[in-house]
């Protein structure tokens, strides 16, 4: 008589040494058995749902309701759903809590999927997958990866030119001895719009970054703008970049990229809107360190040098090389001059 083989049960481990009784944001993934796409495709970037998807959107609403559980966002995807959401502090058993509001919601849907379908198997995979989320950046960028899923889906599976590697890049910009990778409008360094190589220092306060994304946000159509988006009023400009239908942006990394780089979700809608690119150079990875960032920086600004481009660096008034900013608050250096992006 053969033996009945060992049914596996896959475990998904909690944050080890977190006390959930405090309360906790989560980011949960519960994906269908094997991964069938049976709540929609994906059409112009948005779930056109089957009736089996509605439905599970609508479970996703009732877990609202439940007691110590709060859903921020939520998505539907053709095989899968993202949750994000939050445990309530306080809770005498958070994880049985948690576990139970997931149950709910797993048999609820499944009930909906054999009375619309007739089938009898499984519609979830067993267990479920979650992160916490440390800090307010990983909720924001969690938040962000739910909002953009759609379309990153669409990107990957409808349209993979956007996100596919040019190798190697040849571009009149870009010194021909050298080697080059990129992904989304590459073209941009092809063409005869001027570039400006952005530099922005990490002593400015966030009044004075503000002020810096006002200036530059007046500037926006007029150039391409360049760097590496490290310190935190780069990334704050480049953040407006993005959101801005006719900003132009072009990001360095200061290492090889790599043949599986995956990018931001925050860069996905620019990128298919082709008005944003990532390049890198050579096939070496670079410690990230101070000298790697002012490289990128001398890059950014080689690049810009060209047909009438500029490099412009923000920094504390006082420190401009003795140029004065008109609202004193902070300073624009150009090479070519004192020159204000204003």
């Amino acid at each position: 008589m053969r033996m009945k083989e060992k049914k596996e049960i896959r475990r998904y481990r909690r944050f080890n040494g977190y006390d959930y009784t405090r309360g906790a944001a989560l980011f949960i993934t519960i994906v269908t058995n094997p991964r069938r796409r049976l709540f929609g495709e994906i059409v112009d970037a948005r779930l056109r749902r089957t009736a089996l998807g509605l439905a599970v959107e609508s479970r996703l609403a009732e877990m609202s309701q439940m007691p110590g559980i709060h859903l921020f966002n939520f998505v539907v995807m053709p095989d899968h759903v993202h949750l994000q959401l939050h445990l309530r502090a306080g809770l005498q058993d958070p994880l049985v809590v948690l576990g139970r509001a997931i149950g709910a919601f797993k048999s609820l849907c499944a009930k909906d999927f054999h009375e619309l379908t007739g089938e009898r198997g499984p519609l979830w995979q067993q267990g479920y997958h979650d992160w916490i989320c440390v800090s307010e950046e990983m909720i924001a960028a969690v938040n962000r990866y739910i909002d953009y899923n759609p379309l990153k889906f669409e990107l990957r599976h409808n349209q993979p030119e956007f996100l596919a590697i040019r190798e190697p890049m040849a571009a009149w910009r870009l010194p021909s001895e050298e080697f080059w990778r990129g992904i989304g409008a590459v073209d941009l360094l092809d063409g005869d719009a001027p570039f400006i190589a952005l530099r922005i220092s990490r002593r400015l306060s966030s009044r004075q970054i503000a002020e810096a994304v006002a200036r530059i946000r007046r500037r926006v159509g007029d150039y391409v703008f360049v760097g590496g988006w490290i310190s935190p009023g780069e990334k704050a400009v480049r953040d407006m970049l993005l959101a801005e239908p006719r900003g132009r942006i072009v990001q360095i990394l200061p290492s090889a990229m790599p043949h599986d780089y995956r990018v931001g979700s925050m860069w996905l809608e620019a990128v298919r809107d082709r008005r944003a690119a990532i390049i890198a150079r050579g096939n070496s990875e670079v410690e990230f360190s101070r000298a790697a960032c002012l490289e990128v920086n001398e890059v950014a600004a080689g690049l810009a040098a060209q047909a009438g481009g500029l490099a412009a660096q923000a920094l504390p008034s006082g420190q401009g090389q003795g140029l004065a900013s008109p609202c004193g608050k902070a300073v624009y250096w150009l090479p070519e001059g004192p020159r204000l992006v204003s």
